[in-house]
């Protein structure tokens, strides 16, 4: 008898394409750097925060085009068919969940961007200290008050989108680990992380992703922020369009 944690007729081809699986875990590595970076931009502005601000935005940016990219991949490459033995109603939970991810990881730069596109006093967005990259067009000129109310109104959604995530992002993992460590008969993980063995409480591939997150996580907190590309005290504001 075959072992269904190995058998391709359980779950399609066994894994996403590989153009998938990178923009995967590029973008979770990413996002993951975000919330740690934002927790770093807390207090007073000083130089240090205006940097991690700058970076911020720099992976924002980065996270906002690596989701269109995954999202048109998505809508031209079926991925494989999930584990035969999933229930119903797992699979609309996945599917609810996938969808969630997508707006959340297309919606939180955007509304991000808007929130500084928006602000009284905007700076330019500089990505890595490097390349210029423009704010939404239209919104440094609107009126001050309309101005002030977009900028209330993305930051409302931003915030709100994080919460959310949040809640994804456990259900997700919750999920996950579900699969991998008591569910012989359903691989699920290996669909992300070709090779893993559903049921193996020690599967590498599931302690590398941890170690992984680790560093992410160090990183973001340890590494300094690359140069905003211009002093704070001397950037200047977006002007008005006339």
């Amino acid at each position: 008898m075959s072992d269904p944690a190995r058998d391709p007729a359980a779950v399609g081809s066994g894994r996403y394409a590989a153009v998938a699986i990178w923009l995967h875990w590029i973008i979770a590595a990413a996002i993951v750097a975000q919330v740690v970076l934002a927790g770093r931009m807390e207090g007073p502005r000083t130089q240090e925060t205006f940097a991690v601000t700058q970076l911020h935005k720099s992976i924002g940016i980065v996270i906002l085009l690596l989701s269109l990219a995954r999202l048109g991949w998505r809508l031209t490459h079926r991925p494989s068919p999930l584990p035969a033995t999933l229930k119903p109603w797992q699979r609309t939970l996945a599917r609810v969940t996938h969808v969630g991810f997508y707006a959340i990881m297309i919606g939180m730069p955007l509304t991000g961007w808007a929130m500084v596109s928006a602000s009284s006093f905007a700076r330019p967005i500089v990505l890595f200290g490097a390349m210029p990259w423009p704010l939404v067009p239209g919104l440094a000129g609107l009126e001050p008050g309309l101005r002030e109310a977009v900028h209330d109104v993305t930051e409302f959604g931003h915030h709100g989108l994080i919460k959310v995530f949040y809640g994804l992002i456990a259900l997700h993992v919750a999920g996950a680990l579900k699969h991998q460590l008591f569910s012989r008969d359903e691989p699920v993980l290996a669909r992300m992380a070709p090779g893993a063995v559903a049921g193996r409480r020690l599967e590498p591939r599931l302690l590398a992703i941890f170690a992984g997150l680790v560093a992410v996580v160090l990183a973001a907190r340890v590494l300094p922020p690359p140069d905003p590309g211009f002093p704070m005290e001397r950037s200047p504001p977006v002007e008005a369009e006339p």
